[in-house]
């Protein structure tokens, strides 16, 4: 597991701006940490009482770039709000920059200036009128005295964007209009709307470019306000007629900022070789976050009182439909079959996939951004990328950790260590790329690595570890973390089967660079085919995405273009410059998304998360609960006290020689399903009996597992009959003759 040193400090990570700001700075592979006065899962603490606490940041992190995000207090500025009124000083700030050596953006906009005369190019003369004006001219002219040679001051205007809890234009409307309230919006303050995320992206190549002084940054069309307002009502489905123009004197009183302002981005074009993006490209781009936030398809805004009126009674007759031909049957001992795993779902999943359907969006789109998003929030994750399955996961992880993007990537030849015990496809990523898997013994009881053997088996070739999490219960993960940073390995989680799962409260899929999920219908959710990556480092995920999507280097998402502002302005590999960025290839990649159609039932799924976990808890409780009287003959599964595992089966390793045959049949026989642990020992398995790899120590204990092991069901489509039924099919076997000839 690798650490770099911290590349950037973003001061109010908390906010539109500087959430937009990480989420830039990760994408590009940089080592970021947002800093602020909240309590956001990722953020380093400022005390609003404590001038000093950001100055103390800069000094402990030696930033290279520190950005000030904090001045345009959530992505807009304020009129008649003082932004540095509380939390970190201006001036101790600045100092503790100068000190470090850092470079220091500050973002303004064009308040700075009076209003009379706009739009304003940068050598224009500031003559702020409102005390927000005011406090950001200040804060320039203390930035070019101390700072004059490392400093970049970016002025913006209007800057607007999706964040929940934020004051800017966008969310105003939004908050009013669909509570059916009117909005007054000034129709005399000109300016040049911006999209935030554009605001952040032309941030991070400036910096990148290693400009200094002042750039505007702003959106190409200038207008009021009140035209913003409703452009942005009508990208959100919402009625623009409740948007009522006003003097801004009576939407904001006399301190409301200048009127007749904007920007001029002349500097900005010589500097990208590319015109400042329109209104329409932003409002494009925001209209995917916000269905991804707010669960509505872009389809849904087009349609027709008709349409929509079908549409609903369509999902009414779905609903009926699940309730007729989805109800549980009754449970008839011997007769019906105990699945080891199953789905089990609900009408939403049925009305989720037609309304993919219906509106016919067969790539991955909003139902895939919706879920990506509550995954992302689910693991506190850097980042969650959807793909077509828990195998296709484990390799994009794999193949990630071999681009040449990484400083240090993993090469043909260099050692992983990895479980002899497990599913093959852990395994195969890892022999295709040829790298040298190095086999550590499993332990009969957890069926997981044995945690005790993995230091021995470091040599000077290994670089990685990757492991499971087998049937769902968690590794020893204080053991391998330990590991992976004294000796400086990647490390990647299976986290297939554990979804759900936690090490020490700690969600596993949290503690690797990377983590896999599967989404097949016998694991904790699903999507019918389906998986996940987990991205724990940002200078991860551009690269995950390039190598799911093709290994373009161009990050838009399908149907949209010039996301990054300069489409036709790039000069990579031994292209010509400005060949189209949609059609560059910095990876080795392939196409590995799943459809809309699969997300919409992950969506759906993934709300039933937290009971399908709890169920699978029980059922397993009841099972050891019951078999533990016949452990004289039967090991049942060992549970680690810091671990509360997701638990995928109840495995049972008989004591023995010859039971595990008697003791399955008998199973089988009274219609009670029943799985080997996956492939058991690998190497005896015929695909892997001549591959490249080393072996450490003996592997008796993964070989008992592949001869006396196996596994039945703890899923939640398990009923209490059917758990009754298991446990007496056990206490009937036992209650036979020691050579197991009868039957049921």
């Amino acid at each position: 597991m690798t650490t770099d040193a911290t590349d950037a400090l973003v001061i109010g990570g908390s906010g539109l701006l500087g959430q937009a700001l990480l989420q830039v700075l990760q994408r590009e592979g940089w080592s970021a940490q947002g800093a602020a006065q909240s309590s956001l899962p990722g953020m380093l603490p400022l005390e609003r009482e404590d001038p000093e606490a950001g100055a103390r940041l800069i000094q402990r992190l030696s930033p290279r770039v520190v950005f000030l995000a904090d001045r345009l207090m959530d992505g807009a500025p304020a009129a008649g709000a003082h932004p540095s009124d509380d939390g970190p000083s201006l001036p101790r700030l600045l100092e503790a920059g100068r000190r470090s050596g850092a470079r220091v953006v500050l973002y303004s906009s064009d308040m700075v200036f009076d209003g009379s005369g706009g739009p304003y190019a940068e050598e224009d003369v500031p003559a702020p009128t409102s005390v927000g004006g005011k406090a950001l001219y200040e804060a320039e002219q203390a930035l070019r005295s101390l700072l004059p040679e490392t400093s970049l001051i970016l002025r913006t205007s209007m800057p607007f964007g999706w964040g929940r809890g934020s004051r800017n234009l966008a969310m105003q409307v939004w908050e009013s209009l669909q509570a059916g309230d009117s909005l007054r919006v000034a129709s005399d303050q000109w300016g040049n709307p911006t999209y935030v995320e554009y605001l952040a992206e032309a941030s991070v190549r400036l910096v990148q470019m290693d400009i200094g002084g002042i750039v505007h940054v702003a959106g190409r069309d200038r207008m009021v306000a009140a035209d913003l307002a409703r452009s942005l009502a009508k990208s959100m489905a919402l009625n623009p007629d409740l948007i009522v123009p006003a003097p801004a004197r009576e939407v904001s009183g006399e301190d409301g900022g200048p009127l007749n302002s904007g920007l001029k981005m002349v500097r900005l074009e010589q500097l990208l070789r590319t015109e400042p993006m329109t209104l329409s490209e932003f409002l494009s781009r925001f209209r995917r976050q916000w269905r991804a936030d707010t669960h509505v398809t872009y389809a849904a805004q087009t349609l027709s009182d008709e349409a929509s009126k079908l549409k609903n009674e369509i999902f009414e007759k779905v609903r009926r439909y699940y309730a007729v031909a989805h109800q549980p049957r009754t449970f008839v001992p011997f007769k019906s079959r105990v699945n080891y795993a199953g789905r089990v779902f609900g009408a939403e999943e049925i009305v989720n996939l037609v309304d993919s359907a219906l509106d016919f969006w067969l790539t991955l789109g909003p139902y895939g951004e919706r879920f990506e998003q509550h995954m992302k929030r689910f693991f506190g994750a850097r980042d969650f990328l959807s793909v077509n399955s828990g195998s296709t996961a484990n390799l994009l992880a794999v193949m990630t950790m071999m681009s040449s993007q990484l400083k240090r990537p993993l090469r043909p030849g260099d050692e992983v260590i990895t479980a002899a015990v497990g599913f093959p496809t852990t395994l195969a990523p890892i022999v295709h790329g040829g790298l040298i898997p190095v086999f550590v013994d499993a332990e009969v009881g957890t069926y997981n690595i044995n945690p005790s053997l993995i230091e021995a088996a470091v040599s000077k070739n290994t670089r990685a570890i990757m492991i499971a999490h087998t049937l769902g219960n968690p590794c020893d993960m204080d053991v391998i973390v330990d590991v992976a940073k004294r000796h400086d390995l990647y490390l990647i989680e299976d986290c297939c089967d554990a979804l759900g799962g936690t090490f020490q409260g700690r969600l596993v899929g949290t503690f690797g660079d990377l983590a896999t999920l599967s989404f097949y219908p016998a694991h904790q959710i699903t999507m019918g085919e389906g998986g996940g990556v987990v991205v724990n480092r940002p200078w991860l995920s551009r690269t995950a995405r390039s190598i799911r999507d093709w290994g373009r280097d161009c990050w838009c998402a399908p149907g949209e273009s010039n996301t990054c502002g300069k489409r036709f302005g790039w000069q990579l590999g031994e292209l010509p410059r400005g060949y189209d960025h949609k059609y560059t290839y910095s990876n080795l990649g392939y196409n590995f998304k799943p459809t809309d159609m699969q997300a919409a039932i992950g969506v759906a799924q993934a709300d039933r998360l937290d009971q399908f976990v709890s169920e699978r808890r029980r059922n397993f409780e009841r099972l050891y609960e019951g078999l533990a009287p016949y452990q004289d003959a039967l090991v049942l599964p060992t549970r680690d006290p810091r671990a509360d595992p997701s638990w995928f089966g109840f495995p049972i390793t008989v004591k023995q020689e010859g039971l595990r045959g008697r003791l399955v049949q008998w199973l089988e026989n009274s219609n009670i399903e029943t799985r080997e642990v996956f492939g058991g020992n690998l190497l005896r398995q015929p695909a892997f009996q001549h591959i490249n790899a080393r072996i450490h120590g003996s592997l008796h204990e993964s070989d008992r597992i592949m001869r006396d092991t196996f596994f039945i069901g703890v899923y939640p489509g398990l009923t209490e009959d059917m758990v009754d039924f298991m446990l007496d099919v056990f206490r009937s076997y036992f209650k036979q003759s020691p050579a197991g000839s009868a039957r049921p």
